[in-house]
């Protein structure tokens, strides 16, 4: 089924995290205030109120100083909630400037409020992937040591855990049979951008993450009777979204190890270029897609999991969800022990979408702003 692009469910939010240097990051020191009515003299009461607004304020003043820019869009409302549930815990100190209560009866409470911007960047994140619409990210690592290319890739297993890590939604290829293993292995070796597009749309993926991974030994020597290889490994990974062929970012790096064949060294090298150059495509990946650059994604992505259901039953649920109004796209991603996951796309929110399944007898067990879980009702 074609799906149908949609503009970005918000005006913009940037996202470039790195305006700073990372040791000033850390931390950042804002004034924040509270208030709150005074009721029937209980100033305790009130105090609490305009203490939680206090944090509430210096979280927000937090994240505009962090990142470049934020304005109002229409689902920012969902990633401020994510993130202002934790905000004692983001807000790491808080040093009390003054506190009064005025001829109305108005509680206040003013504060110097240091904000964890390591800890607000691991639930800033995940809150504005959930807002972009659960963008679908494909990992495709061409990875060749010492002229064969591998079976497996380290720096393609390290780049896809990274991306997982931070929220994004992950495509097995494992799972697309609409695809020929020597097409996708054509795509990987040669590069292209156009075919490595089309690729990605045969597997419904938004964004794709390509790479390039090459080693060699360079040095070879015995210390102790064991041989040591000297190994360089280099690494490009490029993200690409996957209708237009739009490329949002490049990260190349290289890095030497010794290992006790090409192969050992080639993973120790991986194993730290893959994590590391995946950090920067991460944000690179949220900036293009919410400032508006890429040209948006193609609809919402919400995860579904239904459980009691027979593999019939399975199979009619996501023909009848593929129906739905609003829904551009219903993708099973796996099915075990009668449970069916899904990826839903679909221009509906995630409380229309439980909505919809509650009419196809599932009983709904939870929601969140990116998750709909259910049972079939006998």
């Amino acid at each position: 089924m074609k799906r149908r692009p949609i503009l970005p469910a918000f005006l913009c939010i940037f996202l470039f995290l790195f305006a700073l240097p990372a040791a000033a990051q850390e931390f950042v020191t804002v004034e924040a205030e509270g208030m709150a009515a005074v009721e029937n003299g209980n100033v305790e009461r009130a105090r609490k109120e305009a203490k939680g607004q206090l944090y509430r304020d210096a979280l927000e003043k937090g994240i505009g100083a962090y990142v470049q820019g934020v304005t109002e869009m229409k689902d920012f409302q969902v990633v401020r909630d994510q993130v202002f549930s934790q905000s004692q815990g983001i807000v790491t100190k808080t040093d009390i400037l003054k506190e009064w209560t005025d001829s109305d009866g108005i509680f206040h409470i003013t504060a110097s409020c240091t904000v964890s911007t390591k800890t607000l960047d691991g639930v800033l994140g995940p809150a504005v992937i959930s807002a972009l619409g659960n963008p679908r990210v494909l990992v495709l690592v061409d990875e060749v040591v010492e002229g064969e290319r591998q079976f497996l890739s380290t720096a393609e297993g390290a780049v896809l855990r990274a991306f997982e890590k931070a929220g994004y939604l992950m495509v097995d290829p494992t799972q697309a049979e609409a695809i020929q293993k020597g097409e996708l292995e054509a795509a990987k070796a040669s590069g292209d951008a156009a075919l490595l597009s089309d690729v990605a749309k045969k597997f419904r993926s938004d964004v794709l993450i390509y790479g390039k991974a090459q080693a060699a030994s360079y040095t070879k020597q015995k210390i102790s009777g064991v041989t040591l290889y000297g190994v360089r490994s280099q690494l490009q990974l490029k993200a690409i979204l996957a209708a237009t062929a739009y490329g949002m970012g490049t990260e190349m790096a290289e890095h030497k190890d010794k290992g006790t064949s090409p192969g050992d060294g080639a993973v120790k090298g991986f194993s730290v270029l893959g994590p590391d150059l995946a950090k920067e495509l991460v944000h690179k990946v949220a900036y293009a897609l919410v400032s508006g650059t890429a040209g948006g994604i193609p609809g919402r992505t919400f995860r579904v999991t239904v459980a009691n259901l027979s593999f019939g039953e399975a199979r009619t649920l996501r023909e009848s969800m593929e129906k739905a109004p609003g829904v551009t796209g219903a993708y099973q991603r796996s099915y075990g022990n009668k449970s069916l996951e899904m990826d839903v796309v679909t221009e509906k929110s995630a409380e229309e979408t439980a909505a919809f399944l509650e009419t196809l007898g599932v009983e709904i067990t939870g929601l969140t702003a990116g998750t709909v879980e259910g049972k079939k009702t006998p």
